[in-house]
């Protein structure tokens, strides 16, 4: 029954049978079967296909789902209890960090994390500032790491760790190396040319920290980058309102084991002593 009532979730949460049947990657007629066996033991509609491949749900639907979702949040309670029981339970924590600090940062804490959390499975996602707030936001991921002062009325933000930005590359060439907008890095550019007055400057788009650094040590032109990148390439110092932050964000309701990660995420990071 459990298994019918999931299969109904996600169609009522898709409102299409072919796309809940790919998210639950089974066939659409099993999806079908499984919406009929509910209707068949429940005695009512759930659906009302509109023609168009969308569903409607009925009244019915509308409480099946509220109760449904119950039941399913019960049984993984009852689950993980029973399998704590036995010191089996395991979890996967999925972290967002943006791109300086899951290339720069992760790889000096994650190795005590795991020693920390042997029954947590990490999994590690790499992308900007916007997306990793989003995809937090959104639940996709437990926590994330940014490089910017973005917040959302639902997460909590917590500060862990200075970087100083830096002018690496050939300092006097008029040939910037910009990251994408949604960066973090990105937003301390555009503060830069504008605040130089630097309006139309010559410039590539690379979504990669590791790739411009990899430009910068060819001698390919000039990039704001974190001093924790520069390694031997030339570099300049920039003004104090270039140090920035890094911050941890997260659900304010996070459950017990996610509230427990993220607060040693927290404590590594604000151990660390690096330049």
């Amino acid at each position: 029954m459990l298994r019918l009532i999931e299969t109904f979730k996600v169609v009522y949460e898709e409102m299409n049978f072919t796309l809940a049947a790919e998210k639950l990657f089974i066939a659409q007629p099993t999806v079908s079967m499984h919406i009929q066996k509910l209707e068949e033991e429940l005695s009512t509609t759930l659906f009302i296909r509109d023609g168009r491949k969308k569903v409607i749900p009925t009244q019915s639907a509308d409480i099946l789902y509220i109760q449904g979702k119950a039941m399913l949040t019960l049984w993984q309670e009852t689950h993980e209890k029973i399998q704590q029981v036995h010191g089996q339970i395991r979890h996967t924590c999925k972290i967002g960090a943006s791109n300086t600090i899951a290339v720069y940062v992760l790889p000096l804490i994650l190795k005590e994390l795991k020693q920390d959390f042997p029954m947590i499975d990490f999994e590690i996602y790499m992308s900007n500032s916007d997306e990793v707030l989003k995809n937090v936001r959104n639940m996709k991921w437990d926590f994330g790491l940014i490089e910017t002062t973005l917040n959302s009325g639902e997460l909590e933000r917590i500060q862990v760790l200075q970087d100083e930005l830096v002018l690496a590359g050939k300092t006097e060439e008029d040939f910037w190396l910009l990251r994408e907008s949604g960066s973090g890095t990105q937003h301390y550019t555009h503060d830069y040319l504008m605040e130089f007055n630097i309006l139309t400057p010559k410039k590539m788009l690379v979504e990669s920290n590791e790739m411009i650094v990899k430009l910068l040590e060819k001698g390919i032109g000039k990039s704001i980058i974190s001093k924790r990148a520069v390694g031997n390439i030339p570099y300049q110092s920039l003004p104090s309102h270039y140090q920035r932050s890094f911050y941890l964000i997260r659900k304010k309701d996070e459950i017990e084991w996610q509230r427990a990660v993220s607060n040693q995420f927290i404590t590594r990071l604000k151990e660390l002593k690096i330049d």
